[in-house]
């Protein structure tokens, strides 16, 4: 068995391939996101607090640690 990876540059390359999924001659396997993709939605995510400091962020955790004990 070979793995492939394929750029599809038609649109109905795309509905040949899943027609052949259909017909269990080939798998479709998502493409894990990239890294740079995974750190958008990351960042996305955490609060938008320039005015945060190193020393608060140490703290938080320092508290943060001290309660898990």
């Amino acid at each position: 068995m070979d793995t492939l990876t394929i750029e599809i540059r038609n649109p109905k390359v795309r509905e040949v391939l899943t027609s052949l999924a259909e017909m269990e001659l080939l798998t479709i396997l998502p493409q894990p996101p990239t890294w740079a993709e995974r750190w958008k939605k990351l960042s996305a995510s955490l609060p938008n607090e320039p005015r945060i400091s190193e020393q608060e962020i140490l703290d938080e955790i320092s508290q943060v640690r001290a309660a898990r004990k």
